[in-house]
């Protein structure tokens, strides 16, 4: 007989894999229409991104990280990278200036097609496909520095509690994670379900019978596969993420590129050696 905790993991699986089947679907459909569109919002309503222009930006993002691993993280070894979320290897490409390899990793084959396209390193950039809910693909404490820009944001909360907890099995004893979120998002599904109930005859059955009914028919109303959709976390639920998978809080700081009127915030998290424990 399967017991009761078996069959809830089993569904969360099931759930997680269907949410990766969509947000893989969502963003290879992206990338094959905008690719560089669809990674970073163009400069002032243009038409489309001038290629050096776009991938300027990520050279700016990883200088601007430098600079800050030279003051918060001035031991981190510059051997082995990961850029998760990678898209078409916007900040992967500008990464590899500074380590010695770089693996950039994304749901969309339709991102990583590009990125092997604009890949100027191949000796040191690596580019490959994911659409599992974890990262074993990679070994643990395989990189020293994880970062993870833009890219959790548009990942549903139960894939990113999922993801976290990978990212720093995948970072060696001493090594660096930087991943931004913003807080929490109202989310579509939720505000459906759980809205006003209208009309004389609904308001007449339980809640549970009319919750029911609208969870079965907002696939029908939700956002189409092909847009992007907008995800967060609270402070809170992200620091207790980092505490159980062993790693410890560095840095927090404000961080608004979600483009949203919601907080956000670049977190630092470096896993402890066995030596500081």
């Amino acid at each position: 007989m399967v017991d009761a905790a078996t069959t809830l993991a089993g569904t969360a699986w099931t759930e997680g894999a269907t949410a990766l089947a969509r947000l893989g679907y969502q963003w290879n459909a992206l990338g094959a229409r905008d690719a560089l569109g669809a990674v970073l919002t163009r400069p002032d309503d243009s038409p489309e991104w001038d290629e050096h222009d776009f991938f300027q930006t990520g050279r700016a993002d990883v200088d601007r990280l430098m600079t800050d691993i030279a003051r918060l993280a001035p031991w981190l070894a510059t051997r082995r990278a990961l850029d998760f979320g990678c898209g078409v290897g916007r900040t992967t490409l500008a990464l590899s200036d500074h380590f010695e390899e770089v693996h950039g990793v994304d749901v969309a084959g339709s991102m990583i097609a590009r990125a092997q396209q604009e890949n100027h390193a191949p000796g040191r950039c690596h580019f490959g496909v994911n659409r599992r809910p974890h990262l074993r693909r990679y070994q643990a404490g395989m990189f020293d520095f994880v970062y993870s820009r833009l890219v959790l944001q548009h990942i549903p909360p139960e894939l990113v509690g999922r993801y976290i907890p990978e990212l720093v099995r995948v970072l060696a004893p001493g090594g660096l994670l930087v991943f931004q979120l913003p807080t929490v998002i109202s989310d579509p599904r939720r505000s459906f379900c759980d809205g006003p109930v209208y009309g004389r005859v609904k308001r007449a059955l339980p809640k549970r019978m009319v919750r029911a009914y609208r969870t079965l028919k907002y696939p029908l109303c939700r956002p189409r596969a092909t847009e992007m959709e907008m995800f967060g976390l609270a402070r809170d639920t992200v620091f207790g993420l980092v505490d159980r998978a062993g790693a410890r809080m560095l840095a927090m700081t404000p961080d608004a590129s979600h483009g949203t009127s919601e907080p956000g915030f670049e977190y630092w998290v470096t896993r402890p050696s066995a030596v500081s424990r």
